[in-house]
């Protein structure tokens, strides 16, 4: 009988720890973060031409990465109150890496990005990725790193008060 209480006991923490919230990580600071953001800014892919900035690392595979380029593509409200950077940056469970290759190499990324993220059509993905291009990949992999991202879409919105600083 002993047994018993002391395993249901067991069995009722395991269930109260194993849904427990994951640890929320805190955001790199802004002032820490804008000088790294504006560091690779040429490398992102705008969009938008309103007064508040929003750098946004976005996989062009992710469901929700897919979700929130579309809402920002179909909305003009939105596209006139920010200006986007997008910058491409691979969820390894999505093996991304040659989409954003071929996206970050074409002429027409903006068209590219919305042919692959909103209406979801597959591309060619290259193969070998050029040097420049994987010099840019690896800047905003850096970054990444040293922002600690860790989930897409991860924002950091700039008012512009704030751009200043």
């Amino acid at each position: 009988m002993k047994i018993n209480i002391y395993f249901i006991l067991v069995l009722l923490t395991s269930l109260l720890v194993a849904n427990e919230p994951l640890i929320q990580k805190k955001k790199v600071p802004l002032t820490i973060a804008l000088p790294l953001l504006k560091s690779i800014e040429q490398y992102s892919i705008l969009v938008g031409s309103g007064p508040t900035q929003m750098y946004a690392f976005i996989d062009p595979i992710c469901p929700r990465s897919r979700d929130f380029v579309e809402m920002v593509l179909d909305n003009k409200n939105m596209q006139k109150l920010y200006t986007y950077h997008f910058f491409l940056f691979e969820l390894k469970r999505f093996h991304s890496s040659s989409y954003i290759a071929e996206i970050l190499n074409s002429s027409h990324s903006i068209e590219l990005m919305k042919k692959v993220m909103v209406k979801k059509e597959k591309i060619q993905g290259l193969d070998k990725i050029p040097n420049n291009i994987q010099k840019k990949m690896n800047l905003i992999t850096n970054i990444a790193e040293q922002l600690d991202i860790n989930k897409r879409p991860y924002l950091f919105v700039v008012k512009p008060n704030k751009e200043d600083n």
